[in-house]
């Protein structure tokens, strides 16, 4: 597996989700898993992956 670098965006392909590298790991025996799986790269995403504001619940509206 190649190493991640900083902004990188990984994938579980089983359960979708995301990861973003907030400071790169530099041991050559790291590897990101989610549910039993090795996580993919995914292609050009340094940069590009945005935060996802939680829907409001009742109790917050208030």
């Amino acid at each position: 597996m190649e190493r991640a670098k900083t902004g990188d965006l990984y994938l579980c392909d089983e359960c979708g989700m995301a990861v973003t590298i907030e400071e790169a790991c530099t041991c050559d025996a790291c590897g990101l898993v989610c549910c039993d799986v090795p996580m993919v790269k995914k292609a050009g995403a340094a940069g590009k992956a945005k935060k996802k504001a939680a829907p409001a619940t009742k109790a917050a509206r208030r």
